[in-house]
């Protein structure tokens, strides 16, 4: 019996052409790569960006916020210089672009009528723990290259200035800095903007849970900080005024100017991947180390409580993750002093707390303690510190950089 088969005729040019395929930027480096890490690096498996809340929806501290030297939304915060009559009003925005749902929206509310003299800056800002920035190998042989990358529009197109402070393991060496520009070219249009960071080797970043790397997003600079010349920008430079907002040309200083910036990455390598969303609560995580709240509704509860004697309350709670330091504490309420909590005993009945007097008992990177004292009458029974109907009472902690 004779069987036989036939095949379809093989193009041979076409296979060949099919040989010649481009496999993209990101393709040729994978294949270029020479172990199995540098591959994962590439395919950026695993967490890739250092930024917190580059997404903006964590505002623990609620909006608007109107100081402009401060911690606005988590994380981030304005460093100011010589600014007279500008104010201006920063919010957690729904305004975002598409696989976004926030950003952070800036806008002038009081004008500078004096102009931008040479000392004058307002500059958007994150500062990083040193040892969550050792994987870029600073101030080595291997030190890494990294990228930034973000959205971003303004109701005034034009360049601004983006830079990089390295803070070194030895303080003596100074600051290191890599400073330059990006270019708004449309009013109030969301734009794309990456800025690809060469190797740091001018210095290694201090491994420890102080301050390793500052970004810096100029809104405002003086001649004093944007005259570093060309061949200094995009490199980086031993620290020097003239380069903190080298470039900057753009100046956010007039009644209604509007900036909006979200999906901040930075991360190791050479090309800007996608953005890594992270879940919600493990942002807040990330932030809760720096800041957090106790309180600041009616009804919360602050903590368990007891009264060791009739004059004074003890409360203690774990905080909700380990703290970068030792966190500092600011006690608020509505009347500015204990009135706005109360003590609810295991027994149900309330006793309002009154006077000034309360004392940092005890504060560790784990757990607080805090003391209401210079009280009569307090019944000696365990129960609960919380807040009263409709008051506003809190109590912030704050291990920020």
């Amino acid at each position: 019996m004779t069987v036989r088969v036939s095949k379809q005729p093989i193009d041979l040019r076409s296979k060949l052409s099919e040989l010649e395929r481009p496999i993209g930027v990101k393709g040729n480096e994978l294949m270029r790569a020479e172990t199995a890490q540098e591959a994962r690096d590439l395919v950026s498996a695993g967490r890739k960006n250092l930024v917190h809340n580059g997404d903006f929806r964590i505002d623990q501290r609620g909006g608007p916020h109107t100081t402009v030297t401060s911690y606005h939304l988590d994380r981030w915060k304005f460093q100011r210089d010589a600014l007279a009559e500008y104010t201006h009003e920063v919010t957690s925005s729904t305004d975002a672009p598409n696989g976004f749902s926030n950003s952070l929206r800036l806008e002038v509310i009081s004008t500078e009528t004096s102009g931008v003299s040479s000392t004058k800056d307002l500059a958007l800002t994150q500062e990083m723990e040193g040892q969550d920035l050792q994987l870029l190998a600073a101030g080595t042989s291997s030190a890494k290259p990294f990228t930034l990358s973000f959205w971003v529009k303004s109701t005034k197109p034009g360049v601004y200035c983006v830079s990089v402070v390295a803070d070194p393991t030895d303080v003596s060496s100074g600051n290191k800095i890599f400073s330059t520009t990006y270019k708004i070219n449309s009013a109030s249009v969301w734009e794309y903007k990456t800025v690809n960071i060469p190797p740091c080797t001018l210095t290694t970043i201090r491994n420890d849970t102080g301050r390793g790397m500052s970004l810096r997003w100029l809104t405002i600079a003086g001649s004093a900080y944007t005259g570093a010349t060309t061949g200094n920008l995009h490199q980086w430079s031993n620290y020097h005024s003239s380069l903190f907002a080298g470039g900057h040309e753009t100046q956010l200083i007039t009644d209604g100017d509007v900036w909006q910036i979200t999906g901040v990455q930075l991360e190791v390598g050479k090309n800007a991947t996608e953005f890594e969303h992270r879940s919600y609560g493990e942002e807040l995580a990330l932030c809760q180390r720096y800041f957090y709240i106790n309180g600041g509704e009616q009804h919360d509860i602050i903590s368990q409580a007891f009264s060791p004697h009739t004059t004074e309350i003890a409360i203690a709670w774990p905080h909700p993750v380990e703290m970068r330091a030792t966190p500092t504490v600011t006690i608020s309420s509505t009347n500015n002093n204990n009135t706005d909590f109360y003590f609810r005993t295991i027994n149900n009945t309330g006793f309002a707390l009154t006077g000034n007097g309360r004392s940092i008992a005890q504060m560790t990177k784990h757990h607080a303690s805090i003391w209401f004292n210079s009280m009569s009458g307090v019944p000696a029974v365990p129960g609960q510190v919380r807040v009263q109907n409709a008051r506003t009472a809190f109590i912030h902690l704050s291990a920020e950089l």
